[in-house]
């Protein structure tokens, strides 16, 4: 959107995609990615098919746009750059629990709908690829990068780190999509667990 728009046009633009990508997530849920159409989606967003295509090219980009939208991750650069000036391992924790806390409280089932289709659709795994993981991942990478340069953490390989994180996130939800009973009713334990993996490790403190 061009940024010398006014900011009440502004409000009312995020407004209808807010209103659209509400009504996606809802189709999305019920009939799956493959089987919902846009036109389904206009009518419980309450809105032309057209008015959809004015502001999303297709479901794929309704797909991304959801997305972003859980994770903010157009919020997430200047949330890293505030992070410099706070503790490494209280942010991470913090940002784990709201990611989580978001995801299973009004987007699980989105989900579990989207997931199969991202993995055996080509086309939509690059979308969902190049759209979401690789900005997401460049972002952790020049924060993380950043906190080594600074002192705060130990130098490591920073893409594999930014990646065996990100793995872990999406891996824990696809255990709480098998049932796995830990996960499912200690979900708001792990983000401590993490941290404490991440910054303690598992091996026997010294307490010398």
């Amino acid at each position: 959107m061009p940024s010398d728009q006014d900011p009440i046009r502004e409000l009312l633009i995020e407004a209808r995609r807010n209103q659209i990508l509400d009504a996606a997530a809802s189709v999305f849920a019920e009939k799956g990615y493959h089987r919902a159409t846009t036109k389904e989606i206009a009518s419980v967003a309450g809105v032309s098919e057209g008015t959809i295509y004015n502001y999303f090219d297709n479901k794929a980009d309704l797909l991304i746009g959801m997305m972003t939208r859980l994770v903010e991750l157009r919020e997430l650069p200047q949330e890293l750059e505030d992070a410099l000036q706070s503790d490494a391992r209280e942010f991470l924790v913090a940002i784990f629990r709201d990611r989580m806390g978001r995801i299973v409280q009004s987007h699980e089932e989105t989900f579990q709908a989207i997931l199969p289709e991202i993995l055996t659709n080509p086309e939509l795994r690059e979308r969902y690829y190049q759209g979401f993981i690789q900005p997401t991942a460049m972002m952790l990478e020049d924060y993380i990068q950043t906190r080594v340069e600074l002192g705060h953490l130990r130098p490591i390989d920073v893409p594999l780190a930014v990646r065996a994180v990100q793995g872990m996130f999406v891996g824990l939800l696809m255990f709480r999509f098998l049932g796995d009973e830990p996960i499912r009713t200690r979900w708001e334990e792990l983000p401590e667990v993490i941290g404490t993996i991440l910054f303690d490790g598992l091996s026997p403190r010294d307490e010398a």
